[in-house]
């Protein structure tokens, strides 16, 4: 079977369930991105005398944001094949839309992080840059059969903890190309500094396994829901197996510790930087399990529509959200008494002492999904307005 399905001339409707689950973890993302900014809390995993339970379970959450973005991503390209782009058409966009995203992450999204131009450290390449590779890399797996597809990305998300063990200080000239790989970390490539926060690998794998599932998207409604659950349920009870067992699939073994109150929070603990198999398991059979359930909805309501605004306008929220957050830091700092300079930094050279408890970070994070909320409602309306080729790339 080719990954190019039979063209259709009809434009596909999109699909309540992918932009509800997309706007859903965006809104959580903004959460997490909400703690890095206000909290005072530590988020400690393992010590119960530095965190609490509620402060682990709003961390945990956000670890289905990354994966939630290269799967449904994949799904989106997928269902642009189904809508009657052609694979070569498909290519030329993902090629330039990879580009644009790599280009946004260096700069206006560098910017909301640090509120200044100083660029220290050099280049900090963040997930639109592992996004956006993620995206050329698919350019060219598009054109290969799916059961290929199925095979690359089964190889890169279950294969790669098997080089956890290399060091990448001892790869000569090879250690760059590795900290870009499969590494969270700085090098130094032609004399720039980088620092890398999202490794490639295994994430390009998650998003062509989620164009290798779209064709699940072309069954009948309850037979998809059927598939779509049966997946994630067999995803999730493999990685409880492995979790269990400390078998393969996460640097960072558990052990049960009667004594410990978080030691079950633990189990949770996988290791994301870069993203191990059993991360992977786990948070992508939740989302389709989720993504089962959602398919459901045919007349979104209230609440559906609220995610529904932020999925429509990935990218966008993406960038005002940051902006957001952190403008209402320097705002919040200097209604304490704090020199606003203070904080146009990164969240981790904020001043000391200042932060929130975690329901003021909850009532931050709602302000700031209310002040983007309609900005996302006027962005999506002008963009499906505009007949600007350029537009589609934002």
């Amino acid at each position: 079977m080719n990954a190019t399905p039979s063209p259709s001339p009809a434009k596909r409707e999109r699909l309540p369930a992918i932009d509800i689950l997309r706007g859903f973890v965006m809104a959580v993302m903004a959460l997490d991105h909400t703690r890095d900014y206000f909290t005072i809390d530590r988020c400690n995993w393992m010590d119960p005398s530095e965190t609490r339970p509620s402060l682990l379970l709003t961390r945990w959450f956000a670890q289905m944001c990354a994966p939630a973005f290269f799967m449904l991503a994949g799904m989106g390209v997928y269902l642009s094949f189904s809508g009657g782009k052609s694979a070569v058409v498909l290519s030329k966009y993902l090629l330039k839309r990879g580009l644009v995203l790599i280009l946004h992450d260096i700069t206006v999204v560098r910017i909301a992080w640090d509120f200044n131009f100083r660029y220290d450290g050099g280049l900090w390449f963040i997930v639109l840059t592992t996004i956006g590779v993620a995206m050329i890399v698919l350019a060219g797996l598009i054109h290969l059969p799916i059961r290929w597809i199925v095979v690359f990305s089964a190889v890169i998300i279950a294969g790669h903890n098997l080089f956890d063990a290399w060091n990448d200080k001892e790869l000569g000239a090879f250690e760059p190309l590795w900290t870009m790989l499969h590494v969270r970390g700085g090098s130094t490539f032609l004399g720039i500094p980088f620092y890398v926060t999202y490794p490639l690998i295994p994430w390009i794998g998650v998003m062509s396994l989620g164009f290798a599932l779209g064709p699940i998207w072309t069954l009948e409604g309850p037979v998809r829901r059927r598939r779509f659950f049966l997946i994630g349920f067999g995803c999730v009870m493999l990685f409880i197996v492995l979790r269990a067992t400390n078998f393969y699939g996460d640097p960072r073994p558990w052990h049960p510790d009667p004594d410990n109150p978080v030691s079950l929070l633990a189990f949770l603990r996988t290791k994301k930087y870069p993203a191990s198999f059993q991360h992977v398991l786990m948070t992508v059979g939740v989302l389709l399990m989720v993504l089962s359930a959602l398919d459901r909805i045919r007349m979104p309501g209230a609440v559906s529509r609220w995610f529904i605004s932020f999925g429509r306008a990935p990218l966008f929220f993406y960038v005002i959200h940051l902006y957001v957050i952190h403008g209402l830091a320097v705002l919040a700092g200097w209604m304490q008494g704090y020199n606003p300079g203070e904080f146009l930094e990164l969240y981790l050279y904020l001043p000391k002492g200042f932060g929130f408890s975690l329901p003021m970070l909850y009532v931050i994070w709602l302000l700031v999904l209310a002040i983007c909320y309609p900005v996302c409602i006027w962005f999506d309306r002008v963009k499906r307005r505009s007949q600007a080729a350029w537009m589609t790339y934002l």
